[in-house]
């Protein structure tokens, strides 16, 4: 029997069991539960709904640089400091009586690697010595004032161009050079004659800055 067939009694039209049945009276008391719990059920959605708040991104740059500038450095010292003897610019020896010329060169016995970035304005000054007089630098035989032979500072082998005390001689940085640079640093004097017999000698102070 499938639901929903009428069955006839007796001329009387018998009810569906799967007929709507009639509901009681729902009493004002019952009404407002459910309008309560609806109430409750709206408000639940909507918190759940607006309970996640939107999302709001802001995005920003900023740089990233650095600096290489071009500098030396001399090795186990770096860029600044004292780097203690760098050579000895040695004249050789000679009899007491000679007026003999000498030269000589400190490149060679330079005892400091000096390295550079290639293009760097390298510049060398020297002071006067220990026994400077009047712009002169001067070898000196111990404590003896009276006892000097006086000795001029190049920067070519030639001594076409001199050192002055206290002046900047430019020093050419290349790819070649660059990273064992040696000073031009060259001596040249002429003994006068008659000198006491001993050794003579002087220090300089270098500098270098680019």
């Amino acid at each position: 029997m499938t639901p929903g067939t009428r069955l006839l009694f007796a001329g009387r039209q018998a009810a569906s069991p799967f007929a709507a049945r009639p509901t009681a009276p729902q009493s004002p008391a019952y009404r407002r539960s459910l309008q309560r719990a609806a109430l409750a059920a709206l408000a639940i959605v909507v918190l759940g709904e607006g309970g996640t708040p939107a999302r709001a991104e802001t995005s920003a740059t900023f740089g990233v640089a650095a600096r290489i500038e071009a500098g030396c450095l001399v090795d186990g010292l770096g860029s600044s400091g004292d780097a203690g003897t760098m050579g000895t610019l040695d004249f050789g020896s000679d009899m007491s009586l000679s007026t003999a010329t000498h030269t000589a060169s400190a490149s060679a016995a330079q005892t400091i690697r000096l390295r550079c970035t290639p293009g760097t304005a390298l510049l060398m000054t020297i002071d006067g010595g220990e026994h400077e007089a009047g712009g002169v630098r001067y070898l000196q035989h111990g404590a003896d004032s009276g006892a000097r032979i006086a000795y001029s500072l190049c920067s070519d082998g030639s001594c076409a161009a001199p050192i002055a005390v206290g002046a900047a001689t430019p020093i050419a940085v290349l790819d070649t050079n660059s990273e064992d640079i040696r000073l031009p640093l060259y001596g040249r004097l002429t003994l006068p004659g008659a000198l006491p017999p001993g050794l003579y000698n002087d220090r300089l102070l270098v500098t270098l800055s680019w």
